[in-house]
């Protein structure tokens, strides 16, 4: 009895390490690519993936570099939501640029872009927040369920 415990819970531990540290958890992380200059100021576009799917709806999402300090463990369909749903989209550079965006695809892995040397984040968090500003924020959180 003791054995066929002991077995069971060391293949439940195999499969819980095998899918990242919870069941349905996908790795997260934000990235960057271009440095672009606005009215003078040094900025990058960011946006975030989820496994091995990247989204993005306020510009390109692919051929970037990992953002330091973005990764983590999310859940995927949350991630995804909230650069698909037209509940998250927002008015660009009124309540909130692709750093705001990038920070909602990582809202379930509790990290954000903001250590990891965006250029421009030094201007648009303070400006919009880290989720862009408050109503649009709190519309994508009710239309992708993210109220938890």
């Amino acid at each position: 009895m003791k054995k066929g415990i002991f077995i069971l819970a060391v293949f439940c531990l195999c499969i819980a390490f095998a899918s990242g540290p919870a069941f349905g958890s996908s790795y997260m992380k934000g990235m960057k690519y271009g440095i672009f200059n606005i009215l003078g100021i040094q900025a990058d576009h960011t946006y975030h993936c989820a496994s091995s799917s990247c989204w993005s709806w306020t510009g390109g999402e692919s051929g970037g570099s990992y953002i330091a300090y973005s990764g983590g463990y999310g859940d995927y369909g949350d991630s995804k939501c909230t650069s698909s749903n037209w509940g998250c989209r927002f008015i660009y550079a009124v309540q909130g640029v692709c750093h705001q965006e990038a920070n909602r695809g990582l809202y379930t892995s509790g990290k954000t872009i903001a250590k990891g040397g965006v250029g421009g984040y030094w201007l648009t968090g303070p400006v919009f927040g880290t989720y862009g500003e408050w109503s649009s924020w709190t519309a994508c959180k009710t239309a992708c369920w993210l109220w938890w």
